[in-house]
């Protein structure tokens, strides 16, 4: 068995536990205001009680609206949460030269799952979906469909923030998976240096690669892993909102962590500034 840190599916568990918190907010507000409307006996033909009425059927229609939608928001991580639980549990069954890190910190949220073992480190992206996933056009489909996330851009995301975090002292690269816990996956290549696998075949896509670790090298990333701490990943959030823009391409050359997606600061000069200022609308 392999070596687990952390619950597999517990920060997506506590995000649809918020978002069903968030959805008893206005139940609650709605039920004071009703309840504040007849224990004070208002009369509906008076200006103040058709006041206190129109309020009660306004909150009434904010509230079907927001606790549907939030409800159904929830079932989607509490889905997710499932999927990932799932996917932990295969995980875990790896040989015991592996470690598992589940929910690691991310600027965007979290990363799945984490695997650092012989055979490389792997970041897994976990799909609760369905169906059947194609490959088209360099695109994945879902029954026929065009998925309406692009899943190999996130998966790709992560390897490199988890490449950046770790700061391989050797030559291993970080190689991003996505996992579909409930479909049949129907796609044999990579899709923009991204295995996309389903669960029966997670084990094997992990297991079946060349050593590239030593024990040592090991025991340093995994080390590395159990520091990282999720309020640094939003500290880092912070500081490059407005000027970090993540576009599909290949790095250009002096970027320090090559891959699929391309990072550019946006950066105005003084001078570029004062032209535009020139040129006019």
């Amino acid at each position: 068995m392999a070596h687990v840190h952390g619950k597999a599916g517990a920060a997506t568990y506590r995000k649809g536990d918020r978002l069903m918190l968030r959805a008893l907010v206005p139940m609650l507000m709605l039920g004071i205001l009703t309840y504040s409307v007849f224990r004070s006996g208002i009369q509906t033909t008076s200006f103040v009680g058709a006041g206190a009425g129109c309020a009660v059927v306004v909150l009434g229609f904010w509230c079907v609206r927001d606790v549907f939608s939030l409800e159904a928001a929830a079932d989607r991580y509490y889905g997710g949460a499932g999927g990932e639980h799932d996917v932990g549990v295969v995980l875990s069954r790896l040989p015991q030269e592996f470690h598992l890190f589940n929910g690691v910190g991310f600027y965007a949220g979290d990363v799945d799952h984490i695997v650092v073992g012989p055979t490389g480190v792997f970041v897994v992206e976990t799909k609760n979906h369905s169906g059947t996933i194609s490959l088209k056009n360099g695109c994945l489909y879902r029954n026929g469909e065009l998925l309406n996330r692009d899943f190999v851009r996130q998966a790709t995301a992560e390897a490199m923030y988890v490449k950046g975090r770790l700061n391989l002292q050797v030559q291993c690269h970080v190689r991003p998976l996505v996992v579909f816990s409930r479909a049949k996956v129907r796609v044999q290549t990579a899709v923009g240096g991204v295995r996309v696998v389903a669960l029966s075949s997670l084990i094997d896509t992990i297991v079946g690669r060349e050593p590239s670790l030593s024990s040592e090298d090991i025991g340093r990333y995994a080390g590395r892993l159990e520091g990282l701490d999720i309020s640094l990943a939003f500290r880092l959030a912070r500081e490059l909102r407005g000027t970090l823009r993540i576009s599909r391409g290949v790095l250009p050359p002096g970027v320090a962590h090559p891959g699929f997606v391309r990072i550019a600061l946006r950066r105005r000069s003084a001078n570029q500034a004062t032209l535009r200022r020139q040129a006019g609308p």
